[in-house]
């Protein structure tokens, strides 16, 4: 006792290890739960920023592709006024539930008109090298619910064709562009059926006049066709070699041959 007061034993005010390594971790586990909140918070904010570009770009993509099918529908509708499509799928002598092939089918500008002839009952063989055009032609087959259209994506001297399952094949502006026109006119005439028609319809070199050497390259004479088809066994029923004129760029020939049993 001292001054009358029992001093005895007083709790230490001072920090002990276990005191300050306490604290410590303390600390630490609050550290840790700030970090994980601020990474969940970036992580958020990072897939929200994602989203936004994926929603701009697929919003852009859909712009363009609607601006793009805008165009090609006023392409189209221009085009319709001198190439003679009517006359043209007439001489394909087509009706309801039949096969044709559109050869060198491009984006369809035939191939949705040929649609429309066979029904739901026939079938369209739209055939091109290329893979862009035959998506933009699955897309416009879609949207306007043809769907007897079967895209085949073709080779250069392979067209990818049923045997004599084919009741019309239609080539049109694509016959200069092959390399061996006697190699695919064979073919197609194991895919025709019997007297089943094939159109070709392509420029006349004269269409190139003044236009230059590279403009020659996308024409071919017409005697020269009407040649190479009698040779392979098809039988020309009709050749006009003023079929259409396309403004600016000269005459077209159509050549409509029937195959042979």
């Amino acid at each position: 006792m001292a001054n009358g007061r029992y001093t005895g034993h007083q709790p230490s005010t001072k920090p002990t290890l276990a005191n300050i390594g306490l604290h410590l971790r303390t600390e630490t586990n609050a550290e840790i739960d700030q970090r994980k909140l601020r990474w969940r918070y970036r992580i958020r904010i990072s897939i929200f920023i994602f989203g936004v570009a994926v929603t701009l770009l697929v919003l852009s993509a859909a712009y363009d592709a609607i601006r793009t099918l805008a165009n090609l529908e006023q392409v189209e509708r221009v085009r319709d006024q001198w190439q003679r499509p009517g006359e043209i799928i007439q001489k394909l002598n087509l009706k309801e539930g039949s096969v044709v092939v559109d050869l060198g089918s491009g984006v369809g500008y035939f191939t949705l008109k040929l649609s429309r002839v066979v029904g739901k009952s026939g079938k369209v063989l739209p055939v091109d090298i290329k893979k862009f055009p035959l998506r933009v032609l699955r897309i416009r087959a879609f949207l306007e619910r043809e769907r007897n259209v079967d895209v085949i994506l073709g080779e250069p001297d392979d067209p990818h064709l049923p045997p004599a399952g084919v009741d019309a094949v239609l080539v049109l502006n694509t016959y200069h562009e092959l390399n061996h026109p006697a190699k695919i006119l064979d073919q197609l005439s194991r895919s025709l059926k019997p007297s089943g028609h094939l159109v070709i319809v392509d420029r006349s070199p004269s269409s190139a006049h003044g236009m230059g050497p590279e403009s020659e390259d996308h024409a071919v004479a017409s005697v020269e066709v009407e040649t190479t088809l009698r040779r392979q066994g098809f039988e020309v029923i009709q050749r006009d070699d003023h079929f259409t004129e396309q403004p600016g760029d000269g005459l077209w020939w159509i050549i409509v041959a029937r195959n042979l049993p």
